[in-house]
């Protein structure tokens, strides 16, 4: 059996001409919060983009052992591989209900409504406040609000490993410590975890350990949690 839930090497991203990422390794053991550090434009985004299968990538991915093909979310998504995007992209004309439950679509072969919302209505219990907008429209809701949807959307396809890009990106301060309580309580379950964050001192209050991104390479020094 697999010593790690998540093993990366040689990853790299181009957009045409544009090297994002030249070669990216990252290794996450199950159970464990990592943070990818490093300031903005220097791969980070692109690099759980391409985790996530959204964006073609060179080098290899592996999931519990299992090899992912490159370019494939929905093989990302089956096994087990749930990203939570930069920015939330969630679908503005849908209620928070409709996008929360989008996020069982991975886990349902024949859709049932009323089954699916029993199924993943739970997550609400992560976020209280919700319940009072699930037949509001995404796009009417509170950035802050938005970012819960967003969470707990994933949270519906019961993932394995967790990847969060800039979760408190363009959040007031208030929300941001509500999303990284969240997060802290996540981290203490165990649940597999990477966290892309421009803050290290944030980044490092919930993963034991960070590694830096620096013009598109992994630093193989790593930043630890005093």
């Amino acid at each position: 059996m697999t010593a790690f839930a998540l093993e990366a090497e040689r990853v790299s991203v181009s957009y045409g001409k544009f090297l994002a990422v030249e070669s990216a390794d990252l290794s996450v053991a199950p159970g464990e919060c990592v943070a990818v550090i490093g300031p903005n434009g220097h791969g980070k985004s692109s690099l759980v983009t391409a985790l996530a299968g959204l964006v073609r990538r060179g080098g290899d991915v592996r999931v519990f052992g299992q090899t992912l093909r490159a370019g494939d979310p929905r093989a990302a998504v089956r096994a087990g591989l749930v990203l939570v995007p930069e920015r939330r992209h969630l679908y503005p004309d849908l209620t928070t209900r409709d996008n929360i439950m989008l996020g069982s679509y991975s886990r349902t072969r024949r859709f049932r409504a009323r089954r699916a919302w029993d199924d993943v209505a739970g997550v609400l219990d992560m976020f209280p406040e919700l319940e009072r907008t699930l037949g509001q429209k995404a796009g009417t809701l509170s950035g802050g609000q938005q970012q819960m949807v967003a969470l707990a959307r994933a949270m519906a396809a019961q993932p394995r490993i967790l990847l969060l890009d800039e979760p408190c990106l363009g959040l007031a301060e208030a929300v941001a410590r509500r999303v990284y309580e969240w997060l802290r309580s996540m981290a203490a379950t165990d649940m597999t975890i990477v966290l892309v964050e421009e803050n290290p001192a944030s980044a490092l209050t919930v993963a034991g350990r960070a590694v830096r991104m620096h013009n598109g390479l992994t630093d193989p020094e790593e930043a630890a949690r005093a």
